[in-house]
């Protein structure tokens, strides 16, 4: 078997889909606000002092906690309906379906939430492994549930799922330093290209 390991954000995608999301759910001028208050969060993470996991839960908290994840999920669904193919790159989509017409098994490997991953995912046939984000008494806590899906945590997911033996080729596409452990696994990566 042959597989394909795609990031999506920056990859698939022109943008960040979390924070299109966010303008998507809640408006451009509350995403620009969130930003303004959060600012010192995101340069400490660009500093190295903060970790990914720990902004997005900030920026989940500030746009999202309480929220019946139900509602949620609609908002999610409408995101991938209405949204986000006009941030897909058509390379990538021409990428993707080549791998398939190959008879290829195709993964998106994403830090972004599974809420929108999942069913961009399901239309294309494929498979997805996604961040989480923590409910009770189906409403979000504003925490990940499990860890952020970046780095060595996108190796760490796959090898949970897939028996990496079977693989007998595997090509890998990334954009940025959160796709370095994934494009190691791979005979034959794709940093920035198709």
């Amino acid at each position: 078997m042959i597989v394909a390991f795609f990031d999506f954000d920056g990859t698939i995608t022109t943008k960040d889909s979390f924070l299109e999301f966010i303008a998507f759910s809640k408006g451009r001028h509350s995403l620009y606000k969130g930003i303004l208050r959060y600012t010192p969060s995101i340069l400490a993470y660009k500093m190295g002092c903060l970790s990914g996991h720990k902004l997005k839960e900030r920026f989940i908290t500030y746009f999202y906690k309480d929220l019946s994840i139900e509602i949620f999920s609609k908002k999610a669904t409408q995101f991938v309906t209405e949204y986000i193919e006009t941030i897909v790159r058509p390379n990538a989509m021409a990428r993707i379906k080549w791998h398939q017409e190959q008879g290829h098994k195709v993964v998106v490997v994403s830090g972004s939430l599974k809420h929108w991953i999942k069913p961009w995912c399901d239309r294309l046939d494929i498979d997805q492994i996604a961040t989480d984000i923590e409910v009770k008494d189906g409403k979000i806590t504003g925490l990940l549930s499990g860890k952020n899906c970046i780095g060595m945590e996108k190796v760490t997911r796959i090898k949970s799922l897939y028996d990496m033996s079977h693989f007998e080729y595997i090509y890998a596409y990334g954009n940025s330093n959160g796709d370095k452990e994934l494009l190691e696994l791979a005979n034959e990566k794709f940093y920035r290209h198709f």
